[in-house]
């Protein structure tokens, strides 16, 4: 089992931040804060990112890469992202490296860098606007996991939501749009949004529909699909 290093000051990394940061854009990768994000880094150039990053700060910053206008262009950069610190790092007998990144917070990039062969940015932090009602909110997606989690029992365990109680509701929504939002563009929506209030509605929202349609498989089994999809 990797040992996980989430013993760290996050308080004390946002406020010491270094000017630049290393910047790693993958296709249809959206990272949040509080969330884990296990990556395979194979290409010459990001080996020597998490190299500096190592023998620095354990620092990378992710950004979505929209592929359709070129990996190179900065203009192909989403320009909202999350900073995420180095948690795992393993190195195989090859040279690739398999690291584990902890979300810490949402960043704005303000700049693109071109200095060595993989980009840096600067950046500014962005917060989240709290919502009066959150307690509201996270009582109403606790009932709507229970409830989905109570139609895989008998099913599957592997689809089941484990989120603990004690979280806070932004936490919740932001590992339910990882975990449970399809497609790579609404998920960068979620990231983008910073009203506490219309994340929660919209991840209200995603698991109503996921549970109604998964209610329906499980009612009206079809041997010719799968129960989750």
């Amino acid at each position: 089992m990797k040992t996980l290093f989430l013993d760290f000051d996050e308080d004390k990394i946002i406020s010491s931040l270094p000017k630049k940061l290393p910047l790693f854009p993958l296709d249809n990768v959206v990272f949040f804060p509080s969330t884990i994000l296990p990556l395979h880094i194979f290409e010459d150039r990001y080996k020597q990112m998490v190299q500096d990053s190592s023998i620095s700060h354990n620092l990378i910053c992710m950004t979505l890469l929209n592929t359709e206008m070129g990996d190179e262009d900065s203009e192909s950069l989403s320009t909202t992202g999350c900073i995420g610190r180095i948690i795992n790092n393993e190195e195989s007998e090859d040279g690739k490296k398999n690291i584990i990144l902890y979300g810490l917070k949402r960043i704005e990039i303000t700049k693109v860098l071109y200095d060595k062969p993989y980009r840096e940015v600067e950046i500014k932090i962005i917060e989240t606007t709290y919502s009066d009602n959150s307690e509201a909110f996270k009582k109403r997606i606790m009932e709507l996991i229970n409830k989905w989690n109570l139609l895989l029992d008998g099913y599957t365990d592997d689809y089941k939501i484990k989120i603990e109680n004690s979280s806070t509701l932004s936490k919740i929504t932001d590992s339910l749009s990882s975990s449970m939002v399809a497609k790579a563009s609404d998920r960068q929506s979620l990231l983008e949004e910073l009203d506490e209030r219309i994340r929660a509605e919209k991840i209200i929202a995603v698991l109503e529909s996921r549970i109604e349609i998964l209610s329906g498989k499980i009612e009206t089994p079809d041997s010719n699909s799968t129960l989750i999809n």
